[in-house]
């Protein structure tokens, strides 16, 4: 994994922490990775590292890149300034997502508390929207105290603003879940999709409601309202699309390199009369249709030592030679 920290529009308390995973050649099916962009909340007069670096290492272990914005806060901020903060952050973010290794096209912003009022602005008012929103007991009214004034987001939504998902829950004392409520029923007026999940139980601030992002406090640990990140990450594949997984073995199938050889999945071989016939002819056991049911995902060279007769090494390469002589048919 890389890790990068970015200051943004020339201010040094304003930081973009970029969390970047390695790929690997054992991971061929993954390319550009999805992202997520997390705003943690704070009442816009800090960010809570409650729910930074927990939130990206969660969605890291799922396979996104993860970023986390230390925004504009305190009282002799603005929110235009956030609102500038993010967009300046997803507007880098596709910048550098080839170098990055990220999709410009599935970055999903995930905001809590003010920082969920922040993430729904970008995604109504923000000149770069992203891709998704995931919206935490999100601030969405006016009539809230925070650190400085706030526009209602309800009231900004329209048909550009992207998929939603939100949770939050009934029990929240300090942003009311009717914050949430407005926000859901702006949406459907417009015909956004969205995912909405309201738990019964819990306080405000829960995070992923672990003992990891609790501060050590009992009722910061919640497992029935943990259950929201594993549907977020559903949702998000729903919405941004899932990694490739439609492969039978690691093995190459004959489709892919196009030839026969020791090498493929047996179960190309085996459906190819020429080639079928071939294996029987220095393998008899593979006449046997019980035994070549077991044996289809991987391929001969990787098989033949634990066969009742395996073939010699200058058996095998001889083999293999005759089966890439064979022209290749789809």
């Amino acid at each position: 994994m890389r890790f990068e920290n970015i200051s943004l529009n020339n201010k040094k308390e304003v930081v973009l922490s970029a969390y970047l995973l390695d790929n690997s050649a054992e991971f061929n099916n993954v390319n550009a990775r999805p992202a997520v962009l997390v705003f943690p909340g704070g009442g816009y007069y800090s960010t809570s590292d409650r729910e930074a670096e927990p939130v990206a290492m969660a969605y890291l272990a799922e396979g996104f890149n993860a970023f986390v914005l230390r925004y504009s806060t305190g009282e002799g901020s603005e929110f235009k300034a956030a609102l500038k903060d993010a967009e300046e952050a997803i507007a880098l973010i596709r910048e550098k997502a080839e170098l990055w290794g990220t999709d410009a096209n599935k970055i999903a912003v995930v905001g809590f508390s003010a920082g969920g009022h922040l993430a729904a602005a970008l995604g109504t008012m923000g000149g770069t929207k992203p891709n998704a929103l995931v919206l935490g007991y999100p601030c969405i009214l006016d009539s809230i105290n925070l650190a400085f004034p706030i526009p209602s987001l309800d009231r900004k939504v329209d048909s550009s603003t992207p998929p939603t998902f939100l949770f939050s829950t009934f029990e929240d004392g300090v942003v009311p879940v009717e914050h949430t409520l407005r926000f859901m029923q702006a949406l459907n007026e417009q015909n956004i999709a969205f995912e909405s999940h309201i738990f019964q139980k819990g306080v405000h601030g829960l995070s992923v409601a672990k003992p990891l992002s609790s501060s050590g406090v009992k009722s910061f640990v919640d497992k029935d309202f943990a259950q929201w990140f594993g549907l977020s990450v559903s949702w998000l594949h729903k919405v941004l699309g899932d990694f490739q997984a439609d492969k039978e073995s690691l093995i190459p199938d004959a489709e892919e390199v196009k030839e026969y050889s020791s090498e493929v999945m047996l179960g190309a071989l085996l459906d190819y009369p020429a080639c079928r016939n071939l294996l029987v002819e220095y393998i008899p056991a593979f006449a046997d249709k019980e035994l070549v049911k077991g044996v289809r995902p991987y391929s001969l060279s990787l098989i033949n030592r634990h066969l009742p007769n395996p073939l010699s090494k200058e058996s095998l390469l001889e083999l293999d030679k005759r089966l890439k002589a064979i022209p290749y048919i789809k």
